[in-house]
């Protein structure tokens, strides 16, 4: 379905492009439309209702009718409109990183909650795997005294992050590496690590949801045949960057709690906790460097 210019009022064009993505099979069609039309017409989402008598201009048709057609082909909503709200900042969003989701909010709260890592003179805190770069400048912008390293392998996720560094106005105060998780940085250099890391296993990565399996990038989420390849690796190498008194936080699948526990403690970590995000399941993780 095509939408033309000042023709339905938005309440008609509202109605038509729900029943558009639905026969798509596009999720939570109503919202995803709510959210689409919210975008062309440069307003909040709940203000749609209120013009419901409006009509689209031609520059709005035109960009409504682009936006459907990804949805349409299976494409992440937050990649469509190009950005994704985290701890309430916008951060651009695009295939070259993973989207930010609300667990990871929850790791940022954890970490920043650590006063321990925080009341040290300028602590050196990395983010591994950094993405778009939720992490890394969240923690940049929340404490301004602290040194915040955004690591990634992918050159493009870090180009990104740098991006979204850039707009909400802290590149100054960061530094970006393109590496194998902590490969770049001394033993004992550091005070806290904070990664999402892939952690779904390889086999599983083919059952995940189209618009996550076709569209978001296969660095971000595979995590090998039993998806701990890369978080143990992260662990050993914590355990060996992180300074005395240092702390690793992570987030995990809600199955691996277990296993996570048991790497941490081989590794040397104490005062290991899990803790849960907003469903209940365990899905981060963390531990002391004695």
């Amino acid at each position: 379905m095509n939408f033309a210019p000042d023709k339905d009022a938005l309440r008609q064009v509202s109605a038509a492009l729900e029943s558009d993505l639905k026969s798509a099979g596009v999720e939570e069609a109503g919202l995803t439309a709510m959210y689409l039309l919210s975008h062309v017409l440069g307003c909040r989402r709940l203000e749609v209702g209120l013009r419901a008598q409006d009509v689209l201009a031609d520059a709005q048709a035109h960009e409504l009718n682009r936006l459907a057609a990804r949805m349409k082909a299976g494409e992440p909503l937050q990649y469509v409109l190009g950005d994704v709200e985290f701890l309430g900042r916008l951060f651009k969003t695009d295939p070259r990183a993973l989207i930010a989701r609300p667990e990871t909010e929850l790791l940022v709260e954890w970490a920043l909650a650590s006063s321990d890592v925080w009341a040290r003179s300028g602590p050196r805190v990395v983010d591994v795997g950094t993405g778009t770069g939720c992490i890394a400048v969240s923690l940049a912008l929340e404490r301004p005294a602290a040194r915040i390293m955004a690591v990634d392998l992918s050159a493009e996720a870090l180009a990104l992050a740098r991006e979204n560094a850039r707009s909400l106005g802290v590149e100054a105060r960061m530094a970006f590496y393109r590496a194998d998780l902590l490969a770049s940085f001394a033993p004992g250099s550091l005070d806290a690590v904070v990664s999402n890391p892939p952690y779904i296993a390889s086999e599983e990565c083919a059952r995940l949801p189209r618009h996550i399996r076709e569209h978001e990038p296969r660095l971000a989420l595979d995590g090998g045949s039993d998806g701990l390849f890369t978080i143990s690796r992260l662990v050993e190498q914590a355990a060996f960057t992180l300074k005395s008194g240092g702390r690793l936080y992570m987030e995990i699948g809600e199955e691996q709690a277990s296993p996570v526990r048991r790497l941490l403690a081989e590794a040397g970590f104490v005062q290991v906790e899990i803790r849960k995000d907003w469903n209940g399941h365990d899905r981060m993780a963390g531990g002391l460097k004695p």
